[in-house]
C-alpha cells in the first residue's frame, strides 16, 4: 500500500470537511496554521465525542489520530515542519514550558467555548515530542441516571440496592477505558437524587472530570504532596456520609478506603482488574486483609465498553462471522460505512458487566451472579447491537 502524501488525509475519505483548509495551510507554512488547527481539532473531537487525540512525528509526517468509541482512528497527516509549532502552540494554552522538549510535562487547557477541560501531555521521542490531549468528560451522551448506563438488568438491580446502604464499599472495575469513572458518576447522582440532599455526599478524585451538583469534590495535588491518602484522612473529618474516591490505585489508599467503609460510610470506588473475582484478589495482593476485604466490600461491577453498530449495519452469516470465534448466537449483523460513523461501522458504545456480592459469613469469595461478562455480550451479538468480532477485541477469546 502506497504511503499516503505528507499533507493527505490518513484513510479513504480524506480529512473531515473542518479540516480540508487547514491541510492546504499547512503545505503552505501559513504563520497562524497552528493556533487554527490547535482550535479546529479541539472543537471537531468534541463534536465527534472522540476521548484522545494523538499527535505523533514520525520520519516525514506528524500523524494525528482521535480516540472514537475506544479505538484509534486516523485523522489527518500533515507535514513534520509544522509540528514544533503546533506543539509550541498547546504548551502556551496548557501553561508548559516551551522551551523544554527534553522531558515529559502535563497541563490542562480550559476552552471557553467548548466549556470543556483538556489534559496536554507531551513526551520526547526518537523524531520530536509527541502530544496527547485527553478531553474530560468527552461523552456526547448524557448519563444522568442509572439507567442511562444501559447495564444488565440484574447487575443494574444489585447496584441500586447496594447505593441505599449505609455503609461499606461499591468497587466498579475493569481495565483502562472501560467507562468506570462515568458509572461512578452516575452512581453518585443516583445517590443525590434519591436523597434530596438529606446525606452529605463527598469525592475525592484525580482528576474531577465532571462536576456533580450536590457532591462536594476535590481534586488530589501532588505539586504540594495532597495524595489520594492525605486527602481521604482529612475528608473523614468533615463527617461524610458517602465517599467516591476516584480510583484506588495503592495499599495505603485501599486501606482508608476500606476502613471508611467498615466504620459508618458508603464508599463508591473505581480499580483496575479484569473481573470480580480479580478484583478481590488484588485486593489480597497488595496486603489487604482478607476479613479487611469480606467485611467492607458489599458489591463489585465488572464491566467494559462494546462500540454500537451504526444504522448502517448490515446482515451477518453467523457461521461466517460469529461462531468462528466462540460466539453461538443465531443471527448476527455486520458494519456498514457511512458519514454518520466516520466510515468505522461503529456509533456510541454499549456497557456489558457482571456483578458479585460479598458475604462476611462466607468463609470462601462467591463467583460472579447471574450473567457474566460473556453472556451479556453475547446478548448484545444476537440483537444486533455489536459483532462477534467487537467482542473477542475487547473480551478476548471466550474461555473454553
Amino acid at each position: 500500500m502506497n504511503r499516503p502524501s505528507s499533507v493527505a488525509a490518513m484513510g479513504n475519505q480524506g480529512p473531515p470537511a473542518p479540516f480540508a483548509a487547514l491541510v492546504d495551510r499547512a503545505a503552505r507554512r501559513d504563520p497562524q496554521f497552528a493556533t487554527d488547527f490547535v482550535s479546529t481539532v479541539l472543537r471537531s473531537a468534541r463534536d465527534a465525542g472522540a476521548s484522545d487525540v494523538h499527535l505523533d512525528p514520525t520520519t516525514d509526517a506528524l500523524d494525528v489520530r482521535w480516540r472514537l468509541d475506544g479505538v484509534l482512528q486516523p485523522l489527518v497527516r500533515l507535514p513534520r515542519e509544522v509540528a514544533a509549532n503546533v506543539t509550541a502552540r498547546l504548551k502556551v494554552l496548557a501553561g508548559l514550558l516551551t522551551y523544554e522538549s527534553a522531558l515529559p510535562q502535563e497541563g490542562r487547557i480550559w476552552d471557553d467555548t467548548l466549556r470543556a477541560e483538556v489534559r496536554v501531555s507531551t513526551f520526547p521521542t526518537l523524531y520530536g515530542e509527541r502530544s496527547v490531549l485527553r478531553l474530560l468528560g468527552a461523552s456526547r451522551e448524557s448519563l444522568d441516571s442509572l439507567d442511562d448506563l444501559a447495564m444488565p438488568s440484574d447487575v443494574l438491580c444489585e447496584l441500586e440496592r447496594n447505593l441505599s446502604a449505609t455503609s461499606g464499599a461499591i468497587l466498579i472495575v475493569g481495565p483502562a477505558g472501560s467507562g468506570k469513572t462515568t458509572s461512578a458518576y452516575a452512581c453518585l447522582r443516583h445517590i443525590v437524587a434519591r436523597s434530596g440532599g438529606g446525606r452529605s455526599i463527598a469525592s475525592l478524585e484525580d482528576p474531577i472530570e465532571v462536576a456533580v451538583n450536590g457532591v462536594a469534590q476535590t481534586q488530589v495535588n501532588a505539586a504540594v504532596e495532597f495524595d489520594m491518602a492525605t486527602g481521604l484522612r482529612s475528608l473523614l473529618r468533615l463527617d461524610p456520609e458517602v465517599i467516591l474516591i476516584g480510583e484506588m490505585r495503592d495499599r495505603p489508599t485501599a486501606e482508608i478506603a476500606l476502613q471508611a467503609a467498615l466504620t459508618g460510610q458508603l464508599v463508591v470506588t473505581t480499580f483496575h482488574a479484569g473481573d470480580c473475582r480479580d478484583a478481590l484478589n488484588r485486593l489480597l495482593d497488595i496486603g489487604i486483609p482478607t476479613y479487611a476485604v469480606r467485611n467492607a466490600v458489599r458489591l463489585v461491577v465488572a464491566q467494559r465498553l462494546l462500540r454500537r453498530l451504526c444504522k448502517c449495519a448490515g446482515p451477518g452469516d453467523p457461521d461466517r462471522d460469529a461462531r468462528p470465534l466462540g460466539l453461538n448466537v443465531t443471527q448476527c449483523r455486520i458494519p456498514g460505512a457511512c458519514d454518520d460513523c466516520h466510515h468505522t461501522g461503529f456509533r456510541g458504545r454499549t456497557l456489558v458487566a457482571e456483578y458479585q456480592t460479598i458475604s462476611s459469613s462466607n468463609p470462601e469469595f462467591p463467583q460472579p451472579a447471574a450473567h457474566g461478562l460473556w453472556s451479556s455480550a453475547q446478548a448484545l451479538v444476537e440483537r444486533g447491537t455489536t459483532t462477534a468480532a467487537e467482542v473477542v477485541r475487547v473480551l478476548g477469546l471466550p474461555p473454553t
